[in-house]
């Protein structure tokens, strides 16, 4: 059974006391479409991983088998600690690449894409990271360690990565010279000026120090969270295709093979008039996008978000036993499902201002 079913039901309950605990204290830390867009993202991330995801195991596996350099003894906690810093030493760069190189950005900007920073924010994962991932660790495959140390080390990177996405915890103290701790998260998800390529660790923030990526939370300005061309959609599946549908359109109107190649491998900031495109944050000009919904819309999002998840969990149940079709097709109807609850959502706005133009009110 895929080890994301026993951490789900966890990420849920842990979701659930992070809203108590932000209640009690008088924090709005939550929006309720933006966390259904939020689980809906990792429903559809997960359902994308199960069809295309063993690219990664089954390209680790051929390499490692072919041209590992050593044999690793699994029972030494050595291999396991070395592994571990390796893994997070290539996450490093997975990460950082993520944010500077378009293409790869188009893959990761989903993740940033939540105007909030919660634990739900932590689900809001790819559905194409899959494609490009591998590469990076290819190194642990060369030195040899068994794709079971590299599945291994690769969960507990995951999973550590979900506690650090709240605001209900704040510095702590000598762990931020060492870990990935919510404070130095916190300024990666911000827009501000300041936190723009910062803090790429996974576990550790050591490489972001070694590397010169790493920027203190400032007390007088707090990170605004959320991407600088804003969505403006609850839509789960545009989440993850907008950048490549704007990269594609850039690659069109480009004047040449240049202005092409840039447009992919280039900065996300970049552009033929200003080959170091800075732009310069203002957080007074900055508003969360939302839209209108009715009751009937929200239970319609919240009831088809907790069965997407239900379904989800059986998918985990069964997978094993599924003919690989079938495996596909259940994949398919649940990512297109899932768009289609974000969809409804967002077209309560089109809705709206279609009415607005009209000189009608909300119904």
């Amino acid at each position: 059974m895929n080890p994301i079913a026993f951490a789900v039901p966890v990420f849920f309950v842990l979701i659930l006391l992070e809203l108590w605990v932000a209640h009690s204290r008088g924090a709005n830390v939550y929006r309720l479409k933006d966390s259904l867009t939020s689980i809906n993202v990792g429903i559809m991330s997960e359902f994308s991983k199960a069809i295309g995801g063993l690219i990664s195991v089954v390209m680790y596996t051929l390499i490692a088998d072919r041209f590992g350099a050593y044999t690793w003894d699994v029972s030494n906690p050595m291999t396991w600690i070395s592994a571990l810093l390796l893994y997070d030493f290539c996450y490093y760069w997975v990460h950082r690449t993520g944010h500077e190189i378009n293409i790869l950005w188009a893959s990761h900007v989903v993740h940033h894409s939540s105007e909030e920073f919660n634990l739900s924010t932590a689900l809001r994962q790819s559905s194409t990271g899959f494609l490009f991932r591998w590469i990076f660790y290819i190194p642990l495959a060369l030195l040899g360690y068994p794709v079971k140390v590299f599945v291994v080390v690769g969960l507990i990177d995951f999973v550590y990565q979900y506690w650090v996405h709240t605001q209900l915890i704040g510095k702590l103290g000598w762990l931020e010279y060492v870990v990935v701790t919510p404070s130095n998260h916190r300024v990666h998800h911000g827009q501000n000026d300041y936190c723009i390529d910062k803090n790429y660790g996974g576990v550790f923030s050591i490489w972001d120090r070694m590397f010169g990526t790493y920027a203190d939370e400032r007390d007088d300005e707090k990170p605004v969270y959320g991407i600088r061309k804003p969505i403006e959609s609850w839509n789960p599946l545009w989440a993850n295709l907008h950048h490549f549908v704007e990269i594609w359109q850039q690659v069109k109107s480009a004047e040449n093979w240049r202005h092409r190649l840039m447009y992919i491998f280039a900065k996300p900031s970049w552009t033929p008039e200003k080959e170091d495109a800075t732009e310069v944050f203002d957080s007074n000009r900055f508003t969360r996008f939302d839209t209108h919904a009715t009751a009937g819309l929200i239970r319609f999002a919240f009831v088809g978000t907790l069965l997407g998840s239900a379904l989800l969990m059986v998918y985990f149940y069964l997978q094993s036993r599924l003919p690989q079709p079938l495996r596909v097709t259940y994949c398919v109807v649940m990512v297109l499902a899932i768009a289609g609850i974000g969809w409804r959502m967002t077209r309560a706005r089109q809705v709206d201002e279609s009415n607005a133009e009209r000189g009608y009110g909300h119904a």
